[in-house]
């Protein structure tokens, strides 16, 4: 599979302690760090330190995979595995400052290579912590995922086809007839996010697809998101584009993802800061460094925020955890 992500190696966020940066109303906090030896060496392990800060809490997370996503001379697809830990704090909502522990994270999930990148969730455990008159649980992620399969789900391949079109509406000449149609993607089967562990918070579950097209080197998402009784139909983008001159980072990873009215949602519209509309936005910055290949960099140090309007807070945040958790996938070697 070609390496999709040259400049999508971003959007999570790392903070060390229990000292965290205050996140306020819909915004969520993002940064990562990024080290990436198996680039060089598959015997090595990838990892991906980072965390996810907003008002009501923060969720900090070490992420350690394998290498490949191919066998042996490139026959056949082996199995991915990563190791998942850390922590989730939940914060006083009348002292921000004030933190408790809440979640332990621990556990971990593997890309099946034997089932075209079937992932099950379940084996990401989430423990929670007694806190005050919140109760103690034993929970974990629910539902799974299928990380770039060699056939994409029929709703991926249609998502696809749809930004072909629209490319080859625009396109003229040589360029129309030679655009590349691939697309890989990732299918969101019932993917529950566990809430932040408050006692009015609620976990949100994803359902739908997110593609890579290689026609216009964007990825594009199509979701269906419950968060507790509330429901709200995504759809957007997430291109990349070079920093703007002078800036101390070499590309920024845009987030646009619209809640959709009655079907209108655009899946192909760049990223508009003077949006008004409902969703959720972000800009990410993304400081490359060492070696790469094919411009997929060893070393990754990542900042940004997401900002949700008209969306619950825990929605915004569990796109942020879904990014952090699958690191690897989506943002790795």
């Amino acid at each position: 599979m070609k390496k999709i992500l040259s400049g999508l190696l971003a959007a999570l966020v790392f903070v060390t302690g229990t000292a965290f940066a205050q996140s306020t109303g819909n915004e969520v906090k993002l940064k990562m760090t990024i080290s990436q030896p198996t680039l060089f060496d598959p015997k090595k392990q990838d990892t991906f330190t980072g965390s996810v800060d907003d008002k009501s809490g923060t969720t900090s997370l070490k992420v350690v995979c394998s290498a490949g996503a191919a066998g042996k001379f490139g026959i056949g697809r082996v199995n991915e595995s990563c190791e998942v830990s850390g922590k989730g704090f939940i914060k006083n909502p009348n002292n921000p400052s004030q933190t408790l522990l809440r979640i332990n994270y621990n556990g971990g999930f593997t890309v099946d290579g034997k089932k075209d990148g079937y992932t099950d969730a379940t084996t990401l455990v989430s423990n929670y912590e007694r806190a005050g008159y919140l109760s103690a649980e034993n929970s974990s992620f629910k539902g799974s995922l299928t990380m770039m399969p060699e056939k994409p789900s029929a709703s991926a391949r249609a998502l696809g086809d749809l930004v072909i079109k629209k490319f080859a509406e625009t396109a003229t000449g040589t360029k129309a007839k030679e655009f590349d149609k691939r697309i890989d993607s990732v299918r969101f089967n019932d993917f529950m996010v566990p809430q932040v562990g408050l006692g009015s918070s609620q976990s949100c579950t994803w359902t739908g697809d997110l593609i890579y097209a290689y026609v216009n080197e964007a990825w594009q998402g199509s979701f269906t998101v419950k968060c507790g009784n509330e429901t709200f139909k995504l759809e957007g983008n997430m291109p990349l584009v070079d920093a703007p001159a002078g800036s101390n980072h070499q590309q920024e990873y845009r987030l646009n993802l619209v809640v959709a009215n009655k079907g209108n949602g655009d899946p192909f519209a760049a990223a508009d800061p003077f949006a008004t509309v409902d969703g959720v936005i972000g800009t990410i910055q993304l400081k490359n460094a060492g070696r790469d290949v094919e411009g997929v960099f060893e070393n990754v140090t990542v900042t940004g925020d997401l900002k949700g309007t008209g969306v619950p807070l825990e929605l915004t945040r569990s796109l942020g955890q879904i990014m952090l958790v699958f690191a690897r996938t989506f943002f790795g070697a």
